[in-house]
């Protein structure tokens, strides 16, 4: 696999992400595009057995397309014809409800697709529902488009077969999901997938049916922490509801697929006339975090820290330590139950922690900087489930006390960086004070002094 450095121009405080195939979605400051190209090698004298005499074309299709039956649909399943599945769907995690602070129920997680066939296939609907038959979220060919990343480097040139929703023979693709729930009751213990994918197969065009993709709803609560800065107006940037950066940074780890970053937010303060920098912007003394207090968010051990990188020009991020050291400054705090703290980007020589000392919820760790694969100074903060701050998976986590003051759309507040700096606040309907919530992206937060 190809390592191609950069992907193209992007907004003031967007990282240059490092990526392992061209056309991946962006991301903000820490999240790097680091999806493969390739996860699937194919073996096509595997897949020619399977799929004996399948045309390589369904023009000459013109009749309804029925749906191949399937062992559900018979009462003996000794004498059931065979279970087909050539569109897999392999949930890479099992999601865990968290409450968000837009007082909606959350489940996040990805799907990995893949097309274990030798022709094109394509997949008609998709669809999520619980154990009574309820469907929590269906998706057209459409919507599926929106939040299906196929893996083929687009700049190498997709096959006619490629279209969002199709995948080439041998092609695999990851589907972001997120579930959004009104009350906790309404969450269910175990989502089931139902898709329907068309595709030439045993000599003829056919569509298949399969709803038992079935993953269980951890049984875990999300981790309760304390703040990691103190009062605010801090700006949250690459949230758990967004479409591109951290959401969407699903990396190739010790050989598995791992989202550590699936909850990672990046705090950016903002002046209270709304600029996130003074100035230029030029220079990280010209943005109001630069070297702000970094507090442990509970008691814990400090398993590791890293503190040997120069902080980073504002927009000029550049070494060896995006890709091998993405966090620049770091430290690894293990808080128990499996769950550990990251903190990145911390101003060179200003962390007081070193590994193997015992913290305090409300102790400094650092300053903070701009280290790393940073483009601007901020803190990106995430909680995982194993000390490896890309090889392991992100949970959710909820901070027992903030207060919401104002919303920014997160696009136009990344365009203003290219300007004056001035973000596009608005009040929110969620503004005031909050508990055992995680914040969602674009809301600027007030945690206690």
């Amino acid at each position: 696999m190809q390592v191609v450095p950069g992907y193209g121009k992007l907004c003031r405080f967007r990282k240059r992400g490092i990526q392992m195939r061209l056309g991946a979605f962006g991301s903000a400051f820490f999240a790097l595009s680091l999806l493969a190209g390739s996860f699937v090698q194919v073996n096509q004298q595997c897949l020619a057995a399977t799929t004996h005499g399948a045309r390589t074309s369904t023009s000459e299709e013109s009749a309804p397309v029925s749906v191949e039956p399937t062992p559900s649909h018979f009462s003996n399943k000794a004498t059931a014809p065979c279970d087909w599945t050539p569109m897999m769907v392999l949930p890479v995690s099992a999601p865990r409800l968290f409450r968000g602070s837009d007082d909606l129920y959350n489940l996040v997680y990805e799907v990995h697709l893949i097309n274990y066939n030798a022709a094109p296939s394509k997949i008609l609907s998709f669809e999520i529902l619980d154990n009574n038959g309820r469907v929590l979220k269906s998706y057209s060919p459409a919507e599926l488009k929106k939040v299906t990343l196929n893996l083929r480097d687009s700049k190498s040139g997709k096959s006619k077969d490629e279209k969002g929703n199709s995948f080439a023979a041998g092609a695999s693709g990851i589907l972001w999901l997120n579930l959004e729930f009104k009350d906790k009751e309404s969450a269910p213990k175990e989502l089931v997938h139902k898709i329907v994918v068309e595709t030439d197969f045993a000599g003829k065009t056919r569509r298949f049916e399969n709803a038992h993709y079935k993953l269980k709803v951890e049984e875990k609560s999300p981790v309760v922490v304390g703040p990691p800065l103190k009062g605010g107006r801090w700006y949250v940037a690459g949230g758990y509801a967004g479409d591109f950066g951290h959401r969407r940074s699903l990396f190739p780890q010790g050989n598995r697929l791992v989202a550590a970053q699936r909850y990672a937010i990046d705090w950016l303060l903002m002046t209270n006339d709304d600029h996130v920098f003074n100035g230029d912007g030029k220079e990280c003394s010209q943005y109001p975090g630069y070297g702000k207090p970094i507090i442990s968010v509970a008691d814990g051990t400090v398993v590791g820290v890293v503190d040997k990188f120069e902080d980073q020009v504002p927009n000029h991020a550049k070494g060896d330590q995006l890709a091998f050291y993405p966090g620049g400054n770091t430290a690894v705090v293990d808080i128990g139950d499996g769950n550990y703290a990251f903190y990145a980007h911390m101003k060179p020589g200003s962390i007081k922690v070193k590994e193997g000392q015992k913290v305090k919820r409300g102790e400094v760790i650092g300053l903070l900087g701009s280290s790393g694969n940073s483009t601007a100074p901020h803190l990106h903060f995430h909680v995982m489930d194993g000390p490896s701050i890309l090889g392991s998976q992100g949970v959710p986590y909820v901070f027992d006390n903030f207060s919401v003051k104002g919303i920014a759309n997160e696009d136009q507040t990344i365009k203003s960086m290219d300007k004056d700096g001035r973000a596009p606040v608005v009040k929110s309907k969620f503004d005031g004070k909050h508990s055992g919530e995680l914040p969602r992206e674009g809301m600027l937060i007030v945690f206690p002094e």
